[in-house]
């Protein structure tokens, strides 16, 4: 997979390729950004455009050092996961002892260490030395899908490149081109939250199950149904499966706030993103005007926000039942 195989995060791409054909490659690299953007696919194909025998700025597939990147057997390419959930300083001290020798048969020596928030204090200490004077013929990328749990003192020490969620629009392309319909690519392109390896995996029963319990609290809210505990399931859940299950029906949510007013602009059905919903959809369209429906999605698009930045999970919850539930103040 070369760089133009990556879909989206096209400037990081264009930094990378610049850096290589310059010759001008940082020591120390540090990739950050949402799960599933291609961060660790990225680190692999710098790794091999370091090493490849025909192409100064990217990875040609074809020659022996890609080949043997890619079947997981070339000695100058090493990537250090956690084990147990833990990147330990034993693995760190390997790969500092790895570091400081000449390249085997490549041309220069890279280490992409994958998660790195999960190196211990330990590991992160022992790391800080070699990122500050890496040898001239070997390159440390790290790849973390959250910047501020890396220390500050490694972050200062590695060129940082920012990696954005991947548009709705190529996720939904891809998905296409994988075989899937353009509705339900459609629909899973706005669970996803920019994640493509997400979208790729995705099931198609649980998007449908997540879009019935979004339509079920919308049409509740928009009806005024008083339903207390609407979001208690959620508030019991540990942070990564509340995560994983809250955003995706609420980015749902916002999308039938959002057909609700291109139904009301008289905008066409093609805009629609939930078309299958719009029988059901029109039973609520004279239930709230023009400016509620805005009010609406800008309390959901608030509360998205919110729960990105970590704030307080229950309070987020019920500001937003108070919020939407209270019709003539959205």
């Amino acid at each position: 997979m070369p760089f133009d195989d990556i879909i989206g995060n096209v400037r990081v791409k264009n930094i990378l390729r610049r850096s290589l054909l310059r010759g001008r490659v940082p020591g120390s690299l540090l990739f950050y950004g949402p799960k599933g953007v291609g961060k660790s696919e990225m680190a692999l194909i710098f790794a091999k455009a370091l090493n490849c025998l025909n192409r100064d700025d990217d990875s040609c597939e074809d020659c022996s050092s890609c080949s043997a990147v890619n079947k997981n057997v070339f000695p100058d390419v090493l990537r250090i996961n956690a084990e147990k959930d833990i990147i330990r300083i034993d693995q760190i001290r390997l790969m500092k002892r790895a570091a400081y020798l000449r390249p085997m048969t490549g041309k220069k020596r890279v280490f992409i260490i994958e998660e790195a928030e999960k190196m211990n204090d330990e590991a992160s200490n022992s790391l800080l030395k070699v990122l500050e004077e890496p040898p001239v013929f070997s390159h440390i990328v790290l790849t973390t899908d959250n910047f501020f749990s890396i220390l500050p003192t490694i972050r200062s020490r590695c060129q940082t490149l920012k990696f954005a969620p991947v548009s709705r629009d190529d996720i939904q392309k891809a998905l296409i081109e994988k075989g899937i319909e353009e509705g339900k690519a459609k629909t899973i392109s706005l669970l996803v939250r920019g994640s493509l390896k997400q979208a790729l995996d995705f099931d198609w029963d649980e998007a449908e199950d997540k879009r019935k319990k979004a339509f079920n609290m919308f049409s509740s809210f928009v009806k005024g149904v008083e339903q207390a505990n609407i979001f208690k399931k959620y508030s019991r859940m540990q942070k990564k499966n509340f995560e994983e299950n809250i955003n995706p029906v609420l980015e749902v949510l916002a999308s039938f706030c959002r057909d609700l007013i291109v139904m009301k602009m008289g905008s066409g059905d093609r805009f629609l993103i939930n078309l299958d919903y719009k029988h059901k959809l029109s039973e609520l369209e004279e239930i709230l005007d023009l400016k509620q429906t805005y009010g609406f999605l800008g309390v959901i698009e608030e509360s998205l926000r919110l729960f990105q930045q970590n704030a307080n999970r229950r309070a987020i919850m019920n500001s937003m039942t108070i919020n939407l539930m209270d019709k003539e103040n959205v």
